[in-house]
């Protein structure tokens, strides 16, 4: 059965086929158990099966004031604070592509700043990608050629539990072994190295048929190895990069002459959990190798990021307003400064704070300067009860949508797993911009 059949009672279905919208790897083989409208996962990692799962219980009604309220008179509160406002905030930003295009409509309407909740490993990127560019992998590109891949930093598994079997699978083993890899030498073996933080037992256990090298490095170190590991693939002296053990420098030697005899090599690395200033030095370092590399044999960058739909918000602030995200929009202008439009930084001086978060039961950040608007998932715990509290579905869960994979190739189309009943953040926004005075 798959997820478009929905069924509001009888026997317990299992659906399968689930495309998963919340880490950005793009899952789309996980299996649930549906039985009227609770959900338990019965194929997921442990991040997936913990928002998939879902009870009977009703869910809560819209509040305003801490008082329950009709979904209309919720909206219209809203609008009425985003009259008030002066300086607006729009963090979070947990929606699918529907719900993130009227957000943006609101936006524009009522004047904003726009920010999503994962944007700080995006821009760490960026700072790379817009000064100097770089070649960059697919999923599939990884999937079906990497024969070295390295990893800069912590376990890439910690926040994408199945990143491994998705990118380097071999073939026969498992449902990830299936169709891949199509054009790495058979077996499918490939040489994984790991500089930064130990893998996880998972993790080996999922790379034991490949030949795994890890590379201790403290965390603060990371970026001095990745330019370390640069300079060598370079032929360029090290010695004036200090602060490594010379067994360290000794194994990134190592490391740099397999770069060197790869068909195709691949770089990863998480910038939202690499220190601040260390993760643009990172991906300008992997995005040199690859350069240097290019010359004589292929190779790519595959940055990790994507969760809850950060890709699709980047992707559509950069078709709406020709900037990405971090950018105030209103009165039918855009002003794009990441400085001064980091959710962070926005609300030293925001009089209102909106926060959308559909995937996950994440909370607004502190914000004491105004009213706080919340359009979140049900089960959201408040430090402070916000002004306006607008309980909405999930993605993938209570109504279907479209969110980007972390590659930004690709964009998948998630399908609900059962009736909704709660609105959509689409509907909300849009039942907030009538309520403003704009027809949605």
């Amino acid at each position: 059965m798959t997820s478009g059949d929905l069924i509001t009672g009888g026997a317990p279905r299992t659906v399968r086929d689930i495309v998963c919208g919340f880490c950005g790897l793009g899952c789309d083989d996980l299996e649930v158990t549906v039985a009227g409208r609770a959900i338990t996962p019965r194929t997921a990692c442990p991040e997936a099966a913990r928002l998939l799962t879902r009870s009977d219980a009703t869910p809560p009604s819209p509040r305003v004031n801490g008082v329950a309220a009709s979904f209309e008179e919720a909206a219209a509160a809203v609008a009425t604070h985003l009259k008030a406002a002066r300086s607006a905030a729009f963090s979070g930003l947990g929606a699918d592509l529907e719900g993130l295009r009227r957000l943006y409509d609101l936006a524009m309407a009522s004047g904003a700043s726009l920010d999503h909740a994962a944007s700080g490993g995006l821009f760490a990127n960026l700072e790379r990608l817009a000064r100097k560019g770089w070649i960059a992998a697919t999923l599939a590109e990884v999937r079906n050629r990497c024969d070295v891949l390295v990893v800069f930093g912590d376990d890439p598994a910690s926040a994408f539990s199945r990143f491994f079997s998705r990118a380097v699978p071999v073939r026969g083993e498992g449902a990830d072994g299936d169709a891949a890899p199509l054009f790495v030498t058979a077996p499918g073996r490939r040489q994984i190295a790991v500089v930064g933080g130990p893998l996880s037992e998972a993790s080996r256990r999922v790379l034991a048929a490949h030949e795994v090298t890890e590379i201790a490095v403290a965390e603060q170190d990371v970026a001095t190895a990745a330019s370390v590991l640069t300079a060598l693939v370079a032929g360029r002296g090290v010695d004036g990069l200090a602060g490594l053990p010379d067994e360290t420098v000794a194994a990134l030697a190592a490391l740099a002459e397999q770069l060197k005899a790869a068909r195709y090599a691949v770089f990863t690395w998480n910038a939202a959990s690499l220190p601040a200033a260390d993760a643009p030095v990172v991906a300008g370092a992997a995005s040199e190798a690859v350069d240097l590399l290019s010359v004589t044999t292929r190779a790519a960058v595959f940055p990790l990021g994507g969760r809850d739909n950060v890709t699709g918000a980047h992707q559509l602030a950069l078709w709406r307003f020709g900037y990405p995200l971090r950018t105030a929009v209103g009165a039918g202008t855009s002003r794009h400064v990441p400085e001064l439009y980091s959710t962070a930084a926005a609300l030293y001086d925001a009089d209102l704070l909106l926060h959308t978060s559909a995937f996950r039961p994440d909370a607004p950040p502190d914000f004491d300067r105004g009213p706080v608007i919340a359009i979140a998932h049900p089960d959201t715990v408040f430090a402070r009860e916000p002004e306006v509290f607008i309980p909405v579905g999930t993605p993938g869960v209570d109504y279907g949508g479209h969110v980007f994979r972390m590659d930004s190739v690709v964009c998948l189309p998630l399908q609900a797993l059962r009736p909704a009943e709660l609105p959509s953040v689409a509907e909300a926004a849009a039942a907030i911009l009538v309520s403003f005075g704009r027809g949605a």
